[in-house]
């Protein structure tokens, strides 16, 4: 695993200037991550943008879009869950889109899809995460969560299958 770790860190140090936000998704070390996000730090609450509740351990970047909460597992430390609450709810779609940041660089959209009462969900598959993380078999579920998910998106959630 440390291997993979290593050839995912040389295909993100390759290239010239900060790394893609590829390396802000799972499968990445937190280093990897914080090249892209910077270090972690406790957001601004407010009455419009509430404080997330992280889970314990779990940093919180301050992105474009909302908070960004990785949970980091494994000896190597590889993220293997992100969850970005928006400031505001997002369609679907445009949702999809906007986390699609966070995700592998050759992540593929398997059409895989589910509309359900409490969250709308794609199905992605990664190569590069396969390796990272063997026991994920490469599959990234992304889940828009809200009150009515089928129009708006309050929290959209990057979760891999397994546990390193």
């Amino acid at each position: 695993m440390a291997a993979c770790a290593i050839a995912l860190a040389a295909s993100c140090a390759h290239q010239s200037g900060p790394p893609p936000t590829c390396c802000a998704a799972p499968g990445y070390t937190r280093t990897q991550v914080e090249s892209v996000l910077g270090k972690p730090a406790p957001p601004q609450t407010s009455r419009w943008h509430p404080f997330p509740s992280p889970p314990p351990d779990a940093p919180i970047y301050t992105t474009e879009h909302g908070y960004l909460t990785v949970s980091y597992a494994g000896s190597a430390g590889l993220a293997t869950h992100l969850s970005l609450d928006f400031y505001e709810g997002k369609a679907p779609d445009d949702a999809f889109n906007i986390v699609a940041a966070y995700l592998p660089r050759d992540a593929i959209d398997s059409k895989g899809r589910v509309v359900g009462p409490k969250a709308v969900i794609r199905v992605y598959t990664s190569a590069l995460l396969e390796k990272a993380l063997p026991v994920s078999r490469g599959v990234i579920y992304v889940e828009c969560t809200g009150a009515q998910p089928s129009m708006l998106c309050e929290r959209a959630d990057i979760v891999t299958v397994g546990k390193p």
